[in-house]
């Protein structure tokens, strides 16, 4: 991984791509909770449905953090 990015870079990414996946952490961690003690097919369809949106919201960051050092 690069060392540190610079303040224009960061400044880049829209403040909305944290809420997301902020958003998406508490509903992963609650599934993940439910499946290990209940692990039947609704919580573990649950369960791949919060990290399905987990991976969306991370990927999303992936790509706006490409999108700006291609920028540069």
């Amino acid at each position: 991984m690069e060392g540190k990015r610079s303040s224009d870079q960061r400044a880049a990414l829209d403040p909305s791509l944290r809420e997301r996946v902020v958003g998406c952490i508490k509903p992963f961690v609650h599934a993940l909770d439910e499946a290990v003690v209940n692990p039947d097919p609704e919580t573990i369809d649950d369960l791949q449905e919060a990290a399905d949106d987990l991976m969306r919201a991370v990927a999303r960051v992936m790509l706006e953090l490409s999108r700006s050092s291609d920028l540069r």
